[in-house]
């Protein structure tokens, strides 16, 4: 789990600095520098690895998977950066990322039904979105850290933060279907920002030369500490958990969120943030300690059940 807990570190940095350089930067801008980027770079060596015709052979056998990680992607991607221009960015990280345990539930038990989801996982997943709807209120009531902002701006922050929850939560379903298939971690890495920079390049245009000309620097780092680095962890780390509980260790980014936001002057202390945040930390705990209890009284490999006990071995 140790790639999953430097991820969440990691989206932590990135949100509270983008957070602030996006109240002067044109959102699709730098998602069109950053993704470009990012997508070129993983891509190439993609290409270099494998050749143009076992990579096409990948993109035709698994191609469903990989169009929905793609849309996932730019999806969760997109909406975050709206979503930390009009919020408090550790609330915008718990919308966005806290609720993906309740749509993992969901998702899990459609689309991967190798892992069971746990009783204790269920709670934990209701227990962290009923808390989520008392933060949504908070934002809503200007009593979150960037205080009282229009209804509306502040709706629309809401709503891409929950479109970003749930894309993440089938980007991580969907990214461990690919690795069962035995699709690796760099291949998945070049295949998967085609359509995110395309609609950053769409957005950039509404915006015009000049938002792009700003958007270079943030772009940049972006890219390395909030897309390349974080997106490869996540790749490794699904692949050595179940779904469910990759989605609860990256859910304590928010904790850290709120810890390194305070190096924002725009931001004022929250108490209802922290206290939502840290009953929301308490609940992934909970769903975390389900699933390691599971794993300790899971039986020995035998030929019958070699296949689920893959899927929760070597934590």
């Amino acid at each position: 789990m140790v790639p999953l807990f430097a991820f969440s570190l990691l989206s932590a940095l990135v949100d509270v600095f983008a957070g602030a350089r996006l109240q002067h930067v044109d959102p699709g801008a730098v998602a069109a520098v950053a993704f470009t980027l990012t997508g070129v770079v993983f891509c190439t060596a993609a290409v270099v690895r494998m050749r143009w015709k076992p990579l096409l052979a990948v993109v035709r056998t698994h191609a469903r998977d990989l169009f929905v990680v793609n849309v996932t992607t730019a999806l969760s991607w997109l909406s975050l950066l709206y979503a930390l221009k009009l919020m408090e960015p550790a609330v915008a990280n718990v919308v966005s990322i806290a609720i993906g345990p309740a749509f993992t539930v969901v998702m899990q038990m459609l689309w991967w039904r190798k892992d069971k989801v746990l009783p204790g996982e269920f709670l934990s997943a209701l227990g962290i979105l009923v808390t989520l709807v008392l933060l949504v209120w908070a934002s809503l009531t200007g009593e979150s850290g960037v205080g009282s902002r229009e209804l509306t701006a502040m709706s629309l922050g809401i709503v891409a933060a929950v479109v970003s929850g749930a894309a993440t939560s089938g980007n991580v379903v969907f990214s461990a279907r690919l690795g069962a298939a035995g699709v690796d971690v760099p291949t998945v890495m070049g295949l998967r920002f085609g359509l995110v920079a395309v609609g950053g390049w769409v957005m950039a245009g509404f915006a015009g030369a000049g938002a792009l000309g700003e958007a270079v620097v943030p772009g940049v780092v972006v890219a390395v500490i909030g897309v390349s680095v974080p997106a490869y962890l996540v790749q490794i780390g699904v692949r050595r958990v179940p779904p469910m509980t990759a989605s609860m260790v990256i859910s304590l980014a928010p904790v850290l969120t709120l810890l390194l936001q305070f190096f924002d002057s725009r931001l004022e202390f929250s108490a209802v943030s922290a206290a939502g945040i840290a009953v929301i930390t308490l609940f992934i705990g909970v769903g975390l300690l389900a699933r390691r209890s599971a794993q300790r009284s899971a039986p020995p490999p035998t030929a019958e059940n070699e296949d689920v006990v893959h899927a929760v071995r070597d934590h």
